[in-house]
């Protein structure tokens, strides 16, 4: 049993977590969500995309405290070791944890899983094993299998552990407000694997890992192969205009039709080519899709936000660069920045707010009018990031008037989507 004081501690981190995802990301669309919430033992599975991004955004969403299935790596050093041993992790080695002739025992990693699934426990698992910033599922490592099959061994297939799959899709990993889409699947029993696993138990081991990493691929937006991923992100940019700015449909409305439309397309390699033709043409013309395709002008809202442009990016400045110069001067790797971004805006933003709050009371000497100011000082924030939004795609349609060639995939794709 977990116990109440760690729960609090989770509980807090939770609400952490919470307000660092809904602001760091500008859209985080939740599918399925009803698919999270289930009682009794369980393993959450997930792609891993955006390393400790993925615990966060597949975790948020599930009311049970959660153990993290971790890599050796983070318990090297003692004061990560007693920090992470502390909140809710249990190491594991993988091939790449331990040195040339050292030997790489889990067994106690096994045993722990073991026992916290024998106590209605939940834990977590990115099945990857290692983090890739790409939009394909990689084959998965057979932790999750084994845990889950040895553990329904061993309390006679009679402990009801299920897997949860979680898809994990994220518009640019490494970007401050950018937009990230988890969705839920069904639960998957292992109890079917009972028979194969007691005859052929290495052969069940990798036959269920294969389901899993086929249920997990397809919640996401899958790519199949890196050299598919930019075809998918272009799909993106024009599901998002065709489907949510042309058509009004909903965020889950847009992202399912366009995941649907993958997975029919995903061998046509003829549409690849003419989507890669297409956007070489505008990144060579030095347009944008959104530009060549927006026809409406916004230049009255941008003279409207202006002066509340200036004072939210005045005041906004310096807690979003912070974060930012963190990053570049710890120059470690790339699939790290959203988590420091995101730490160390827990400290910028905060500061930032009470710096706003102080200003007003020095100003006014009224502290009713210092707290009315903290909405305020958000609301600028938005309205600061908005008016960005405009002016670049103001420039953008400015830049492609006149561009009136006929390019057919604007035409053959929307009418497909």
């Amino acid at each position: 049993m977990i116990p109440f004081s760690m729960r609090l501690i989770y509980a807090f981190f939770r609400v952490l977590t919470w307000l660092g995802l809904n602001v760091f990301y500008r859209r985080r669309l939740v599918v399925a969500r009803e698919l999270a919430r289930f009682e009794g033992p369980a393993i959450v599975v997930c792609n891993h995309p955006c390393t400790l991004m993925d615990p966060l955004n597949a975790g948020l969403q599930i009311r049970q405290e959660m153990y993290f299935l971790a890599n050796y790596g983070l318990f090297k050093h003692p004061v990560s070791a007693w920090f992470f041993s502390r909140l809710f992790c249990i190491p594991v080695k993988r091939r790449e944890d331990v040195a040339e002739g050292e030997a790489r025992d889990n067994e106690a990693a096994f045993e722990a899983s073991f026992r916290h699934l024998e106590q209605g426990g939940v834990l977590f698992i990115a099945a990857e094993g290692v983090s890739w910033m790409n939009r394909y599922v990689r084959p998965f490592k057979t932790g999750a299998a084994r845990i889950a099959l040895g553990a329904e061994r061993r309390n006679n297939w009679q402990l009801g552990v299920k897997i949860i799959p979680v898809g994990l899709t994220y518009e640019a990993p490494r970007l401050f407000r950018k937009r990230v889409v988890v969705e839920y699947g069904a639960p998957i029993d292992p109890r079917p694997w009972a028979d194969a696993y007691l005859q052929q138990p290495e052969q069940a081991i990798d036959d269920f890992t294969e389901t899993l990493r086929r249920r997990v691929e397809a919640l996401t937006l899958d790519s199949r192969q890196e050299s598919r991923d930019v075809w998918v992100e272009q799909m993106m940019v024009i599901a998002r205009q065709t489907l949510e700015k042309e058509q009004g449909l909903s965020a889950k409305e847009a992202y399912l039709r366009l995941k649907t439309f993958l997975q029919q397309h995903a061998d046509d390699e003829a549409l690849v080519q003419q989507t890669a033709r297409y956007f070489e043409e505008l990144r060579e013309a030095g347009l944008t899709h959104e530009g060549v395709t927006t026809r409406r002008s916004h230049a009255w809202q941008l003279l409207l936000l202006w002066p509340f442009f200036l004072l939210g990016y005045a005041f906004w400045f310096l807690p979003c660069y912070l974060p930012l110069l963190l990053c570049k001067k710890m120059n470690i790797y790339p699939g790290y920045d959203s988590n420091i971004k995101m730490l160390a805006g827990l400290i910028t933003f905060p500061l930032a707010i009470w710096g706003g709050w102080e200003l007003v009371f020095a100003m006014s000497g009224q502290s009713w009018m210092a707290w009315l100011s903290l909405p305020i000082w958000a609301a600028l924030g938005y309205a600061a990031e908005y008016f960005q939004d405009l002016w670049k795609l103001w420039r953008e349609v400015q830049k492609a008037r006149g561009y009136e060639r006929d390019i057919p995939v604007l035409r053959e794709i929307p009418e497909r989507l």
